[in-house]
């Protein structure tokens, strides 16, 4: 039997039942990245309409490359809410460390969807896109990686 990205993806949301889930890299046989992993904060795990989410076209991007970032976010998200670009070195979890190590953000101004456009680091390396509840002692509630080559 074959089961589409989609309802693995879903399949793997819709067992969650904590405050927070990580999922990993899921490739199929030959090795292809199927769904990147990603991390998100559930809440109470009832309302995924209320969770964050992210979705890049692609994980590798040259220095300065467009990125688009399609994101979904709650709609109790205070304008201050926003999603930035920070080494996969920095510890997750923490909008104050995001805040000090990010090279660029954007603030989401009440958005619950949508796309932002960055530019890739300059730098190569590992980086996540990582959104953050607040801007003034919120929390990281979704991060996607993806690489500069």
């Amino acid at each position: 039997m074959s089961i589409s990205k989609k309802h693995l993806f879903m399949s793997i949301l819709v067992l969650v039942a904590a405050t927070s889930v990580y999922w990993p890299d899921i490739k199929s046989a030959a090795g292809n990245l199927l769904v990147k992993g990603a991390f998100a904060d559930v809440g109470d795990g009832e309302n995924f309409n209320d969770t964050p989410t992210f979705q890049l076209e692609k994980t590798e991007f040259a220095p300065e490359e467009t990125i688009k970032v399609y994101f979904t976010a709650p709609s109790t998200y205070p304008e201050s809410a926003w999603i930035g670009i920070v080494s996969s070195n920095v510890p997750h979890g923490s909008e104050a460390v995001n805040d000090k190590y990010d090279v660029s953000f954007q603030y989401l101004n009440g958005q619950t969807a949508g796309t932002l456009v960055f530019h890739a680091p300059d730098k190569l390396g590992s980086w996540d896109v990582r959104m953050n509840d607040d801007d003034n002692g919120g929390k990281e509630v979704a991060s996607i990686s993806f690489t500069v080559r």
